[in-house]
């Protein structure tokens, strides 16, 4: 059972990311912020946890954006359903006189959130974000379809260095 088909037992526990999936995102981000000329670039999972990010953590309190952001991605697929959309909204805009917040979601597991100067080219920030979405979702489909260790938010190579450390211990 994936995260997004475990509606009933309350919130999804989250995707595990290994170390290298998590420094191929990161790249990914890297490579958002540059192109799109971004003050900011965050990727947070659905529940609003940071993943990563990229740009001045001083700028921008990246923890409060990612859950900022969740909660809006949440409130306009409810939206998208009020109104008799078939489907989520694909990129939300929240555009203000010096900055402009790009949110997508990326295959309804996280959050890509771009904060970038009002002046950016609204295509060029569109064309950013779909190809990082695209970059982005094997991982995530890779993540969802990896066994899970035996308990949440604990990885393989997590599990295979406790136990090599008790066994040193003992």
């Amino acid at each position: 059972m994936t995260a997004t088909e475990n509606k009933l037992s309350g919130p999804p526990i989250g995707l595990l990311f290994s170390p290298q999936q998590l420094q191929q995102m990161q790249g990914y981000l890297r490579e958002v912020y540059y192109e799109a000329e971004a003050r900011c670039v965050v990727l947070a999972d659905i529940t609003g946890q940071l993943i990563a990010q990229e740009g001045n953590p001083k700028e921008v309190d990246t923890t409060v954006l990612s859950a900022l952001a969740a909660g809006n991605l949440a409130a306009t697929r409810e939206m998208a359903r009020l109104v008799g959309e078939p489907a989520r909204f694909k990129l939300l805009l929240h555009e203000g006189d010096l900055r402009t917040v790009y949110l997508s979601d990326v295959d309804d597991e996280l959050i890509l959130v771009i904060v970038c100067p009002s002046a950016t080219p609204l295509g060029l920030v569109r064309l950013v974000i779909r190809e990082a979405i695209a970059k982005i979702q094997p991982i995530v489909q890779e993540a969802r379809h990896r066994p899970t260790a035996s308990a949440p938010g604990v990885d393989d190579e997590f599990t295979a260095l406790l136990d090599s450390e008790l066994e040193a211990l003992i």
